[in-house]
């Protein structure tokens, strides 16, 4: 299961910082936009632990350039106000997407920040206010793509090239790594995603006959393992 998190610090005071925990729960790690359908959707909830509402602000970005605005899509709402034990709904809509490929999966982040309201007690303190950023991974995935992820895996071909690994992925589909062990020793130079269509050349080293076991997130955020293979 791979999301980030990361901590945005907005300056109010430098010597108080009370303990905030974020009540904005996403309700999934990854959005699966199927191009036929009008929009995807993504629930959120403010579990109310610290009793406080919240100011949600979300939006696209690229995958390559996740600082970066996507154009192809917009969300609504995109700025509301999330109360404490309250729920609601992001609709993810593909506003510019004809430009997109037909033969394979696009790959964006859908970004949403969370700004806590201050107490009443804290309204009287200087105070270190904290937004946090979650990010998962948007896939846009056209009506005309061929197979499964799961068969895309399967065809992943995993070859040595002047004795390090490299993977070529056939599929029109983005597989989402989570782990390979060579030889039953976890190797930590994997890329994050093989893209479709793409070879990827790593500097881990591999020999014919090594064993290779390998891990993905499937659609639901879950880790499959792969049926083992031997390098060649």
């Amino acid at each position: 299961m791979r999301f980030k998190i990361a901590a945005f610090l907005t300056l109010a005071a430098v010597f108080w910082l009370p303990q905030i925990q974020a009540g904005v729960n996403v309700g999934s790690t990854r959005v699966i936009y199927q191009s036929k359908d009008k929009e995807a959707n993504l629930s959120l909830s403010n579990s109310g632990d610290d009793g406080v509402p919240y100011l949600v602000q979300s939006w696209v970005s690229t995958f390559d350039k996740p600082d970066e605005s996507a154009d192809e899509f917009i969300i609504t709402p995109p700025l509301f106000r999330l109360d404490a034990n309250s729920q609601n709904i992001l609709r993810v809509i593909a506003t510019n997407a004809q430009n997109l490929p037909t033969d394979k999966e696009s790959l964006f982040f859908l970004n949403v920040k969370a700004i806590p309201a201050l107490s009443e007690e804290q309204r009287n303190q200087n105070v270190l206010q904290i937004a946090l950023k979650t990010t998962i991974k948007l896939f846009y995935r056209p009506a005309d793509l061929k197979g499964t992820l799961v068969q895309a895996v399967d065809g992943l071909q995993w070859r040595v090239e002047g004795g390090n690994l490299s993977v070529h992925n056939p599929s029109g589909y983005n597989v989402v790594v989570s782990e390979l062990l060579i030889n039953n020793s976890a190797s930590k130079d994997m890329p994050e995603v093989i893209k479709p269509g793409t070879t990827v050349t790593t500097k881990i080293p591999l020999k014919n006959s090594d064993a290779l076991e390998f891990s993905y997130i499937n659609e639901y955020g879950s880790t499959v393992k792969a049926t083992p293979v031997i390098a060649r």
